[in-house]
């Protein structure tokens, strides 16, 4: 204290602060010896509100829940800077916007941009507010929990639908195929032999090894092929069904065809191939008789089968066996006319024509697919000469050609013709030759 003044303590005299005097105001005095003084600090000197009671929820944030928070917390704060960025991009963007008002459609349109862009770091900007409250905070957590959830869910589908639609490389058995039909005879009824059951039940063995010869000698051998272009695969009622389109490049042409596959025994088999040849490619008339023709010489009556088939069809008749010629025909030619019918056409034709004699030219002669015949020729007979048309098929190579068609075309008659014996009284008149233009009936 200042020298000079009294401690108002030392005055018990003293009035209080209603100028009572201190025995009237009932305070006591309490006299301390050797207490030091202890600092007060500002908690302690911090103001206390009478009858508060601090409320505990239940079930405080665990760690996870905590790391969880902070996460999204942090999150936030790098969106919100992200969406900061973009608010400034997005001014930017529309400054340029304006500056550029004057072009036509360019500056309205720059402009427009700018705004959407802002709209868009506006949004971004206000997560972290959204982060700093309980609401926010849980729907962080869903949000993150969902986009995981479906992160996984779709990455389960897409790896699922790799792994069961698998597309194999068909390269390799497609080229390893072409080299096959494109080799000789024997590399086609190999690939044949080896294809899918489905493929055998559809074109025969004949006319599988017809069509490679044929597209062997219009595109010659296979070299390579230079491009896949599209791989296939479904999965049907048959089971997996594959097909590949190539570019495939042969000695004469470059063509586009496809191979198809069918899975069957654990392993990919032929189904089919189909080549499509290329318009600059021509193939002459002749070339195409040459491919269908029966044999090199169609009046070779020895090495010719169609031409010593014919030959045996037209013995029989002028032995007088046409019914032995009608029962080794096929159902066909039997359903268009019944035997006795045709035992007797051909007893007339041998009236008006004669015996047969020989085939004194051929006009056509030509096998198709190996299985189907046509001999077209002119027949020498004992009264003169006749078109002779027959046709032929078979089921395989192995069998013999049995009769399918058979026309005989009996010249117009002529005036010098010797006429019809007159008959007899009571005797009937003998059966008139068929002296017409007429075509017989096709069997």
């Amino acid at each position: 204290m200042p020298p000079g003044k009294k401690d108002p303590e030392d005055a018990p005299d003293a009035p209080d602060a209603r100028g009572r005097p201190a025995e009237a105001s009932g305070s006591i005095d309490v006299e301390v010896s050797g207490a030091t003084p202890v600092a007060i600090t500002d908690d302690d000197s911090a103001p206390v509100s009478s009858g508060r009671v601090r409320a505990v929820v239940a079930g405080e944030p665990s760690t996870r829940n905590k790391a969880i928070t902070n996460a999204a917390h942090a999150l936030g704060t790098g969106v919100g800077a992200i969406g900061h960025g973009v608010e400034v991009i997005g001014r930017g963007v529309g400054k340029l916007g304006d500056a550029t008002t004057k072009i036509p459609l360019v500056g309205a349109g720059v402009t427009a941009l700018g705004g959407s862009i802002s709209e868009v770091g506006e949004s971004l900007s206000e997560i972290p507010r959204v982060a700093r409250t309980k609401r926010g905070q849980v729907l962080i957590r869903s949000t993150a929990v969902g986009f995981v959830v479906v992160c996984a869910w779709i990455a389960l589908i897409v790896g699922w639908q790799i792994h069961t639609e698998d597309t194999p490389d068909f390269r390799p058995l497609a080229e390893h195929i072409l080299v096959q039909l494109s080799a000789s005879k024997a590399g086609v009824d190999e690939a044949y032999e080896a294809a899918s059951p489905r493929f055998q039940e559809v074109e025969r063995k004949e006319q599988f090894e017809d069509r490679w010869a044929d597209l062997a000698v219009t595109l010659g051998k296979f070299r390579e092929i230079t491009a896949v272009n599209e791989t296939l695969v479904t999965t049907g009622p048959t089971g997996r069904i594959g097909r590949v389109s190539l570019t495939v490049a042969f000695d004469k042409a470059t063509c586009k065809g496809s191979v198809s596959l069918h899975y069957d025994n654990d392993r990919w088999k032929l189904l089919g191939v189909g080549m499509e040849l290329p318009i600059e490619l021509k193939v002459t008339q002749a070339q195409r008789e040459e491919r269908v023709a029966a044999c090199k010489d169609p009046m070779d009556a020895k090495n010719c089968d169609v031409h010593v088939t014919a030959a045996h069809v037209m013995t029989q008749i002028k032995g007088g066996d046409a019914g032995g010629v009608w029962d080794a025909a096929t159902e066909v030619f039997q359903k268009q006319e019944d035997r006795a019918t045709f035992v007797q056409v051909q007893a007339e034709r041998r009236v008006a024509l004669g015996p047969w004699t020989r085939f004194v030219s051929v006009t056509e002669a030509k096998v198709i697919g190996g299985t189907s015949a046509y001999f077209d020729a002119l027949g020498e007979y004992e009264k003169g000469v006749a078109r002779t048309a027959f046709g032929f098929t078979r089921s395989s190579r192995t069998e013999p050609w049995r009769l399918r068609s058979l026309k005989i075309v009996v010249p117009m008659p002529r005036p010098d013709d010797e006429q019809p014996a007159v008959p007899k009284p009571g005797k009937p008149a003998p059966a008139p030759a068929l002296h017409d233009a007429g075509v017989a009936p096709t069997k």
